[in-house]
């Protein structure tokens, strides 16, 4: 198997050196029914060059030209960027290669997907004593990359037909540095939770050739047969960034209804005031009265504006409701997944230090919410001991108005008008009492809703916190306390034997590997953390 893998890796790095790159106008196209010898030929005259796709394909023709099988492994985003690896059997192992840039990965190809899946890349084995030449077409060939090849490139060959050649180290940092669309390619793996690695591509398969058909369809794919590439580590991470961005919303909800609750109670005050001003002369009368019939159809405008943008923030705070239980669901799902394939130290860690973060931001969130809470209820009994001197005040110009009354009666002869205006004025001041009787219903309605949102986000602490629970009782938190229930046991076995003792944090010859209460072992490929 050692002697199968050396050749193949030989025949990487001769394809490597033999297969160069080209701007995009120069790309050559490979058939695979031609012999690697073919290829090298066509390619020989310094004037076409290949991508990662044409790399992996010749790397396949020449493993099977020596009786080796193999599989051409495209993925990536169609839309922005593709890369093209060559994957071979060598008893019964699939090990992958990449001859576009001359390396090769210690894991083999399965686990290599699975480490990729848990979030975690994979460092490929490089080879940098090789070069490869690079053929620049100035006419197509961006400026940017002209200049970064004149900056980083060993030497300059001597032009070929208009061509500029350079002969560099190709690797996957050169690649990032003259490929236009790598910043594209970084925001939508970002976009999907994982680093701007490429590695993270090969979780999504774009086809693979066998030798004979070039398979697209994934749930027949050669190798990936129906496989479940998604992530739980990424699909986390783009959870956890949607619930804090509903949780800003919120936020900002709530500090919209407090400004609008402010908004209507100033207009309550205000039409307050101007019925208690109405008391005056005849001709004061008049005149305050064509004002604050003025200020008053102005003032219900304003209502109904506020009403509607209040109903709108409701219905938006309904809708992050809803948006919110959605998003509490899928997190549960996806911390289930990771409860049952905790198999590796690194990938528990990460997921209890997200959870510990979201659980400090959660406890932080709470508390400012019951502040908010808090200062809403202070406002509230402000408002209702607004509303009932109000009341009072409102009970006592009904009996002005009364007594008013029972005066024009008496002199209903002589100033029959004045009656009509104070009729009229009673009508207008019931109307005015049945708008602030309603708007008082709906900021009981509105206070009803708040208190229905925290007894939810209440609850949605509560399941957090029995999720920690059940991390702390898992199988890697056992072993922990078991062991330092032993180092402790140690410990006293030791001083009851009169050892000697040591300065702080230098342990005795023989026991370096012992630190904290735990014990270093040498991580090897497929080793598990303590």
């Amino acid at each position: 198997m050692k002697d199968l893998s050396r050749r193949v890796r030989k025949l990487r790095r001769k394809v490597y050196r033999q297969m160069p790159v080209a701007t995009c106008n120069r790309i050559a196209e490979l058939d695979h029914r031609t012999s690697y010898a073919d290829m090298a030929t066509a390619l020989e005259q310094g004037k076409l060059g290949v991508l990662s796709g044409g790399a992996a394909l010749a790397l396949w023709r020449a493993c099977s030209e020596r009786d080796l099988r193999a599989w051409c492994y495209e993925f990536g985003f169609p839309e922005s960027l593709t890369h093209t690896v060559t994957v071979v059997e060598i008893d019964g192992v699939l090990e992958v290669h990449d001859a576009f840039f001359n390396l090769s990965y210690p894991l083999g190809f399965d686990d290599l997907l699975a480490s990729l899946r848990d979030g975690d890349a994979v460092s490929g084995k490089r080879e940098v004593r090789d070069r490869k030449i690079y053929i620049a077409d100035p006419v197509c060939e961006p400026e940017q990359t002209v200049r970064w090849l004149e900056a980083n490139a060993d030497r300059e060959l001597k032009p070929v037909d208009g061509l500029r050649r350079f002969e560099l180290l190709w690797n996957p940092e050169a690649f990032t540095a003259t490929h236009p669309g790598i910043h594209t390619l970084s925001r939508d793996l970002a976009v999907r939770g994982y680093p701007g690695d490429l590695q993270f591509l090969m979780l999504y398969p774009v086809s693979i050739f066998d030798g004979e058909n070039q398979h697209r369809d994934a749930a027949t794919m050669p190798l990936i047969g129906g496989r479940d590439l998604h992530s739980p580590v990424a699909e986390l991470r783009v959870a956890t960034r949607d619930l804090e961005a509903e949780r800003a919303n919120s936020v900002e909800k709530t500090a919209r209804i407090a400004r609008l609750e402010a908004e209507l109670a100033e207009a309550n005050s205000r039409a307050a005031q101007l019925s208690a001003n109405r008391d005056g002369g005849d001709r004061a009368f008049a005149a305050e009265r064509e004002a604050w019939l003025q200020q008053k159809v102005a003032l219900q405008a304003g209502k109904t504006a506020l009403e509607g943008e209040l109903a709108e923030t409701r219905a938006r705070l309904s809708a992050a409701t809803n948006l919110r239980a959605q998003r509490d669901s899928q997190i549960a799902q996806l911390r289930a997944e990771i409860e049952d394939g905790r198999q590796q130290f690194d990938a528990r860690r990460k997921v209890i230090v997200a959870l510990e973060g979201e659980r400090t931001e959660a406890e932080a969130a709470r508390l400012r919410r019951e502040g908010e809470n808090r200062d809403l209820s202070m406002q509230l009994e402000e408002a209702a001991r607004e509303n009932e001197q109000l009341r009072r005040r409102a009970t006592l110009i009904e009996g002005e108005a009364a007594a008013a009354q029972e005066h024009a009666i008496e002199i209903t002869h002589t100033i029959a008008p004045l009656v009509e205006e104070l009729n009229q004025m009673r009508r207008d001041y019931r109307s005015l009492v049945v708008e602030r009787e309603a708007a008082a219903r709906d900021k009981a309605m509105l206070e009803t809703e708040i208190g229905e949102l925290t007894t939810r986000i209440t609850e949605a602490d509560t399941r957090a916190a029995a999720l920690e629970a059940r991390i702390a009782a898992s199988p890697g938190a056992r072993l922990t306390a078991l062991w330092r229930r032993f180092a402790t046991g140690c410990a006293v076995l030791f001083r009851s034997e009169r050892m000697p003792n040591y300065a702080e944090g230098t342990p005795p010859k023989g026991f370096e590997g012992l630190s904290g209460s735990k014990i270093r072992v040498p991580r090897g490929p497929g080793s598990a953390s303590p």
